[in-house]
């Protein structure tokens, strides 16, 4: 008896090791716990650090965006960040809850497998120096252009969108650059969401450990199952 306990603990305890290298491997967190993806900076004509470059129609440099003059909120500091603008903490908030309850779908374009994209990251881009949540300060036809610090693969699809007059837009200047990072040009400020190429994974509003949990899991119950049976038998022959 004291055995066959013994042999299935150590299986119990083999598969746990096994099970949590998974789960670590396959671990995705929801949006409603992440931070903002980091923001590459870039250099300006003096050497200090912007979070963005303004171009113009032409695509020449018209100015920079500084980390003081644009606040980024992700979705999950958006109930609690003092900074962020009512109309865009609202808003933010708003899209997320639809996301998340299904009455609001990404639009994605025939080119994208709706189904394999996960949303990865959703926030907020707001003006913190000027007149509050508005494109007061982008002159027409200027765009701003940033890079984020993903970690996706060189050729993994990147989706970025704005959420602009109660709707969802894709942004057609997206670039994977092939170490990670993307650069994308907003013409708005405005709530955004990143989706990335998952299949199989969760999606945005699931927290899952993955496959190898739910084997953690189901080999705990076949084991203590074992055990119910070994020690209902072993009663019996007594």
């Amino acid at each position: 008896m004291k055995r066959i306990i013994c042999l299935i603990m150590v299986m119990l305890l083999c598969a746990s090791f096994v099970c949590t290298a998974l789960a670590a491997e396959e671990f995705v967190p929801s949006i409603s716990y992440k931070g903002m993806p980091e923001v590459v900076t870039v250099k300006d004509a003096n050497g200090n650090d912007a979070y963005g470059v303004l171009r113009d129609a032409t695509g020449a440099v018209a100015g920079y965006v500084y980390e003081q003059c644009l606040l980024l909120t992700p979705v999950a500091n958006a109930a609690t960040d003092p900074d962020i603008p009512t109309e865009a903490k609202t808003e933010l908030l708003s899209v997320y809850e639809a996301l998340s309850n299904g009455t609001m779908q990404l639009p994605y374009g025939d080119d994208v497998d709706a189904d394999a994209m996960v949303i990865r990251d959703l926030f907020d881009v707001s003006w913190l120096c000027s007149h509050g949540h508005n494109d007061a300060l982008i002159p027409e036809g200027v765009v701003i252009e940033m890079t984020f610090d993903l970690g996706v693969d060189a050729e993994a699809p990147v989706v970025v969108m704005t959420y602009k007059n109660d709707a969802w837009s894709e942004i057609a200047k997206v670039q994977n650059n092939g170490d990670g990072t993307i650069t994308c040009t907003f013409e708005h400020l405005c709530p955004v969401s990143i989706s990335v190429l998952g299949a199989g994974t969760p999606d945005a509003t699931s927290d899952v450990l993955g496959n190898g949990m739910y084997l953690w899991i189901a080999l705990m119950v076949v084991s203590a199952a074992a055990v119910v049976t070994v020690v209902a038998t072993r009663r019996k022959v007594q």
